[in-house]
């Protein structure tokens, strides 16, 4: 669920941080490394795509998070243009190869659950209303991590089946 009315706390956010993880990695097991690198997931998107746009998402979050830890404005783009931002991604990564790709993915996913660790939960709790366009710190972490994790593994879901 990625209700961003609902309030979690840490113990939930990486119990399904970990298991969102999970269940997509369980998804990426079943496919051969060709299968990955097949367009169409998600528009012209592999599979090898959509774990590379996770993870610029995933060092994105990481950045922004660190910058409001250390009471700095996190160099969020504004506007706040998500597509244009997926574009930029996807050009600065569509040519890297699989295995990078693949440890880049799990490494990042690694950097994300640290992280998340490390915050306390009145840090997940505060609303940086000024800096952070995501409401609470947890829901950021969330759109980046679990729910991220959930919105692609459908879409590889969905793509299996019409192979």
């Amino acid at each position: 669920m990625n209700d961003q009315n609902e309030k979690i706390n840490k113990h939930e956010l990486l119990e399904r941080i970990r298991a969102e993880h999970g269940h997509l990695e369980e998804t990426l097991a079943d496919l051969t490394h060709a299968q990955m690198q097949l367009p169409g997931v998600d528009g012209d998107w592999s599979v090898k795509d959509a774990l590379a746009h996770i993870s610029a998402w995933e060092r994105c979050m990481i950045r922004w998070v660190g910058s409001l830890l250390r009471n700095e404005e996190p160099a969020i783009p504004l506007p706040w243009d998500v597509d244009h931002m997926n574009a930029e991604t996807y050009t600065l990564v569509k040519d890297k190869p699989l295995a990078e790709v693949l440890e880049e993915f799990r490494q990042s996913y690694r950097d994300s659950l640290v992280l998340t660790e490390s915050l306390s939960e009145e840090q997940l709790q505060l609303v940086h209303a000024d800096t952070w366009p995501m409401g609470p710190l947890w829901t950021g972490v969330a759109a980046n991590t679990n729910w991220h994790y959930k919105e692609h593994r459908t879409d590889i879901q969905k793509w299996l089946k019409i192979q």
